[in-house]
């Protein structure tokens, strides 16, 4: 903390310097507010854009990315906050067709189950429609490629427009590797905390904000406030696992739409818990993506980012929750079919039934009423999803559901006929292309020569011992030799000289040095005595192998073996059909999505207490419910609830300066620990700065010691004396921390003193001392001055850092 006393501008006192705002800061959502499922914000702090979230929905409509267009290639950063779709599925098409460059800052979770995502979309929509024009795999790798993995609260700084922006991310639960972001820019932060889960689960810890504190602004969603979760989930699961049990037993099947690498893997512990306990391996549980492997092999490899439940279990008893024993993994259909008969819990992507296996099956098995579909989260709008849970509440001859199957079928008679002429005169061009480049690649290599062999004309005698007379000799000791002596360091520049190979040689080193090689000095001894060894009595031509060569050799093999999986693919086209089903198959929805109920929000974000506050996400409803009740409990926070396209300026009202400060004062400065800062309070006087441009000086006070210097005082008020008087007295006591109430009544009982709450006042020592707040920055203690009084009093001092 630091007490202005003058203001200099280079030789001459001018006028204090107020700022009358802090950093500038815009917040734009470009989509995921009154109701839309994917988000998108961009923040622009003092001219520098950040993307928070860049996400999509099933249905990949590229006119919805529109605002997203206009400021792709703007974008300085972006943040990630879950893998799922809805925060990162328009990454891919942003850095494949809009011209997005830029970092990438997400967990290592999600940088790799967003990827899984990803190749899931593609892998499957590519399979039922033409789904190159929207983003290729090679857009998907371009778009994590610029990646900036990292830990929670880890500290990354940004570059270029973002110098002197920090972030940061915490855990929030809901997926592995959820986080919420804290931006942070000199004395000010900006929390983006949206889909979090206070609950703790099977593989995750719940999110807290005890780290957050008072931030300038929360960025938060309130989708979850009307969301009510009971204490317990095993009811949850106890209906889950018994209506799948009653389906299975009427050799029904399950479906069970869910995202390839998000909230499966609790569903994936869950299953394999109670088919343990239950002792249900007669019945299968197959997970069905084109990334089933990977994703359970992830989640096999990074149990760190779990939570307490799996990483106690795998450090006491080494038992990882992820090497299944009841679950199958198929990658297509095909594989699914190719199973053993029987009733089967299936697991396909996609949760929004938009695309992928899930489809496919719901098409199948719903019309069938000994089957169950369970649908574990909150539909995408216009979704069969949707539809589905629509017309499950209407009567049976009502619930009938209309969508379009697609799918690649092989090509017959004409239609083949066609696709192999066209192939073939595809290949004969290609062929007449890449011709004229042979030619010029075997012209060229007429005129690389091998290097002749370089005789000495005195051998040294080092050279007789080791036998090195040429540089010709290939042998594999000699080799490693060759640079320190071959005679000669002038380059012949009229020749081409061919590559020699590149060897790594490790030395075979034993506790007494370097093994001796015996046949090295049997050959050393031949060649003193004129036998030559066999591996050197080579041809010339032989000893020399142009490397160009070679290298097109092994290009005319891969393009070999391109040509020959081309000619074994077998073509394919799209076939559409409309397909009606009337749903009998039961439709259960149950809660799986892994987020904070309605209490726990308002809990959180009364507890962070941040000074302004900006509501996504939510539908209409849900977001006015929310700003009502944080108006009541945060009088004063400024609330926006801003529509999307719409602007809103969040720029704080803090002042702040940028200042150097002296050795001398520096060494004066009792500094203290304060949640990972240094902090201290010194008095001092603004002098000019030691460089053009720079931050001005902090003197010490005793520089501020004439009359002259008084007389020298400019500022808002005419008392120089009064000023001079401000800047000499002493600072009081300030008493740094965030305490509360009930933190405080354990530290009393640790200490033997009970406590009680009345009326929100903490009454201590049967009533004899009293403490209550008055304000967020006021404590009162009250009592007559007995040894209780300041036992109290210093108890309660010892909870803060004290300046």
């Amino acid at each position: 903390m630091t007490e202005l006393a003058l203001v200099l501008d280079g030789e001459a006192p001018v006028r204090k310097k107020e700022v009358e705002r802090g950093n500038k800061v815009l917040v734009t959502p470009l989509y995921g507010v009154r109701g839309e499922r994917a988000m998108c914000y961009h923040v622009s702090i003092d001219g520098c854009n950040i993307l928070l979230d860049c996400g999509w929905t099933d249905a990949f409509d590229v006119e919805m990315l529109k605002p997203l267009e206009a400021i792709a290639k703007d974008v300085d950063a972006v943040l990630i906050s879950h893998p799922d779709t809805a925060h990162l599925g328009a990454l891919p098409y942003a850095f494949g067709k809009l011209g997005m460059n830029c970092k990438v800052y997400a967990t290592l979770p999600v940088h790799k189950m967003g990827q899984m995502y990803m190749y899931d979309h593609f892998l499957t929509r590519q399979d039922q429609e033409d789904f190159q024009e929207t983003f290729s795999l090679d857009d998907v790798d371009k778009a994590f490629a610029a990646f900036v993995p990292v830990k929670y609260q880890q500290l990354s700084m940004l570059r270029g427009k973002g110098e002197g922006i920090s972030v940061m991310a915490y855990a929030a639960g809901h997926t592995l590797g959820g986080a919420m972001w804290k931006i942070g820019k000199d004395a000010e932060d900006i929390i983006y905390a949206v889909d979090y889960n206070v609950r703790k689960e099977r593989h995750l810890n719940g999110a807290t904000f005890d780290s957050i504190h008072r931030p300038a602004l929360l960025i938060t969603d309130a989708s979850s406030v009307e969301r009510e979760v009971p204490k317990s989930t095993v009811p949850r699961d106890t209906k889950l696992v018994d209506t799948i049990l009653s389906s299975l037993r009427m050799n029904g099947n399950v479906l069970i739409p869910i995202d390839p690498a998000g909230r499966v893997l609790e569903l994936i512990l869950l299953l394999e818990e109670k088919w343990q306990q239950r002792q249900l391996g007669s019945y299968q549980i197959v997970l069905l993506t084109n990334v089933a492997y990977n994703t359970l092999d992830f989640a096999k490899s990074h149990l760190e980012w779990m939570g307490d439940l799996v990483t106690s279990a795998f450090e006491r008893r080494r038992e990882n929750p992820f090497n299944t024993k009841f679950i199958t993994i198929c990658h297509t259909m095909d594989e699914l079919k190719a199973l053993p008969p029987g009733p089967k819990v299936v697991l396909a992507s996609f949760g929004s039934l938009e695309a992928g296996p899930a489809r496919h099956l719901f098409a199948e098995w719903a019309g069938d009423k000994s089957n169950l579909v369970v649908l574990t989260g909150q539909p995408e709008e216009g979704s069969l999803m949707e539809e589905v849970v629509r017309v499950s509440s209407k009567p049976a001859a009502k619930k009938n559901v209309k969508f379009t199957l697609s799918r690649r079928v092989p090509l017959e008679g004409e239609e083949l006929a066609t696709h192999e002429s066209t192939r073939k005169a595809d290949k004969s061009k290609k062929e007449e292309e890449k011709k004229p480049e042979h030619v010029s690649v075997e012209e060229e290599m007429v005129d690389i020569k091998p290097v002749e062999p370089v005789e000495p004309e005195e051998p040294e005698p080092m050279d007789v011992l080791f036998g090195v007379t040429t540089v010709g000799s290939t042998a594999e000791a000699d080799l490693r030799r060759r640079e320190t002596l071959t005679e000669g360091f002038t380059p012949i520049m009229t020749q081409h000289g061919p590559m020699f190979a590149d060897e790594v040689w490790d030395p075979v080193m034993t506790d007494y040095g370097q093994e001796i090689d015996i046949e090295l000095f049997m050959r050393t001894s031949q060649q003193a005595s004129g036998r030559m060894v066999p591996e050197l009595a080579k041809e010339p031509s032989t000893m020399f192998e142009d490397p160009s060569v070679e290298m097109i050799e092994e290009q005319q093999l891969v393009e070999a073996a391109q040509e020959a999986e081309e000619d074994e693919e077998i073509p394919t086209k799209l076939v559409s059909e409309a397909v009606e089903v009337s749903v009998k198959a039961t439709i259960l929805t149950i809660d799986f999505e892994g987020k904070a109920d309605g209490q726990s929000v308002r809990t959180l974000i009364e507890q962070a207490a941040p000074r302004q506050i900006v509501l996504v996400h939510g539908n209409a409803k849900e977001t006015k419910l929310l700003k009502d009740q944080l108006v009541l409990t945060l009088p004063g926070v400024d609330i926006y609830t801003p529509n999307a396209g719409k602007t809103v300026e969040c720029t704080s009202s803090m002042a702040t300066y940028k200042i150097r400060l002296s050795d001398a004062l520096f060494q004066k400065a009792k500094m203290r620990d304060m949640s990972g800062y240094r902090v201290g309070w010194v008095n001092g006087i603004v002098g000019k700065a030691l460089e053009e441009g720079g931050a001005p000086m902090l003197l010490p006070m005793s520089t501020l010691s004439t009359k002259a210097d008084a007389g020298a005082l400019v500022t808002t008020t005419s008392n120089e004396m009064a000023i001079m008087k401000r800047a000499a007295a002493q600072p009081g006591s300030v008493f740094l921390g965030d305490l509360r109430l009930v933190d405080f009544r354990q530290a009393l009982a640790q200490e033997g003193i009970t406590a009680e709450f009345s009326g929100g006042v903490l009454v201590c020592a049967d009533g004899r001392v009293t403490i209550r707040k008055d304000s967020d920055e006021k404590l009162v203690i009250e009592g007559a001055l007995s040894q209780d009084f300041f036992e109290i009093r210093q108890i309660l001092y010892s909870q803060y850092q004290i300046l």
